[in-house]
């Protein structure tokens, strides 16, 4: 397999961009990108892919969009599209190992100028984007962290932004992306999602991390959205969340102190009328992605020496409630055949 393109910061143009997912955050990416530039959504779902081509990308609430992207259904088709200049992965993280086994052979091919490629991790979590990194073996790999909320209706595919608190962060561990890390905050800013360079990103994922660590697995719980886990008994958890988390952080370098907490408590009290999606896969029997928010608190914890006793409850009993969406599949009676 011939390897990938060494990308060129200095020299990459926003010719065409890919999107792998189509749920509600690659969805609103699509409505708001395709305004500005060629977007094609990555949908390997038979019926979402139907209904972008039908309906196109669309989003209402806090920024309103439509655009009509091409619709292909295997990451292999955009190698006979012509490739792409980025390639933003919208997957919940528990779809990052599939996605880069599918993409890791296609990278030679995909690049559709001699920049070369980047792939943008757009997802939660503190590991997705150097996960892509060592799974992908690829040097152009660029981090979003996005104080973003979108929640999509299941009939219509229509997106609802519920939480939109701009400036959102892109950036790399490799300082040498910077040009074109502030190249696609500049074209995400002109579409209308204000977007900045940020030289320390990893601090804004461990920032972020930190805050959707303390609400979603509670809020999974509970079945409730931000407003009321915030009005409940069920905020004393939300709060000692926080604390352990912000602990563990400052273990590791990053100075996530009060006046951290204090903006984490407004940023959450801003996202009162958002449901996160974690909600949606507690009600719809989805695997969560816990492991890459709690999970990874409780791993990082234990090799700082930061005790996280909060996070090891939360993480077990949302861990049960993956255990039993794979028990229940393991033993889910055979599928009769319809009779003739």
């Amino acid at each position: 397999m011939p390897a990938p393109v060494q990308p060129d910061p200095a020299r990459w143009e926003p010719r065409r961009i890919a999107i792998v997912g189509a749920g509600a955050m690659g969805t609103s990416l699509a409505a708001i990108l395709g305004r500005v530039v060629p977007v094609v959504v990555v949908a390997r779902n038979p019926e979402r892919a139907a209904q972008l081509v039908r309906d196109g990308a669309r989003t209402t609430g806090l920024i309103e969009g439509r655009a009509s992207p091409i619709v292909v259904r295997r990451l292999d088709d955009l190698v006979s599209i012509g490739g792409a200049s980025a390639i933003f992965v919208a997957t919940k993280t528990t779809a990052i190992p599939g996605v880069a086994a599918d993409l890791r052979p296609l990278l030679p091919r995909l690049a559709d100028q001699p920049a070369g490629l980047f792939v943008v991790s757009y997802q939660n979590g503190i590991e997705p984007g150097r996960q892509l990194m060592d799974l992908l073996a690829h040097p152009g790999v660029l981090r979003m962290v996005l104080g973003f909320g979108a929640t999509m209706h299941p009939a219509t595919g229509e997106v609802r932004i519920t939480l939109n608190a701009p400036p959102h962060a892109i950036g790399s561990i490799e300082p040498t992306h910077e040009p074109v890390c502030r190249a696609i905050a500049a074209l995400l800013s002109r579409a209308g999602l204000e977007t900045a360079y940020e030289p320390a990103i990893e601090r804004r994922v461990w920032e972020k991390a930190v805050v959707n660590a303390a609400m979603n697995p509670v809020a999974a719980l509970v079945n409730a959205g931000i407003g009321p886990v915030l009005d409940s008994p069920a905020s004393v958890i939300v709060e000692r969340l926080l604390a352990e988390g912000a602990a563990v952080a400052r273990a590791e370098g990053l100075p996530l102190g009060d006046e951290y907490l204090a903006a984490a408590r407004v940023l959450l009290r801003r996202a009162s009328d958002h449901v996160p999606s974690m909600v949606e896969d507690v009600r719809l029997g989805r695997e969560s992605e816990v492991g890459q928010l709690n999970r990874q608190i409780i791993e990082h914890a234990r090799r700082v020496g930061v005790p996280t006793p909060t996070h090891e409850i939360i993480n077990a009993l949302i861990e049960t409630f993956d255990w039993k969406v794979y028990h229940d599949a393991e033993h889910a009676p055979p599928t009769l055949p319809s009779p003739p």
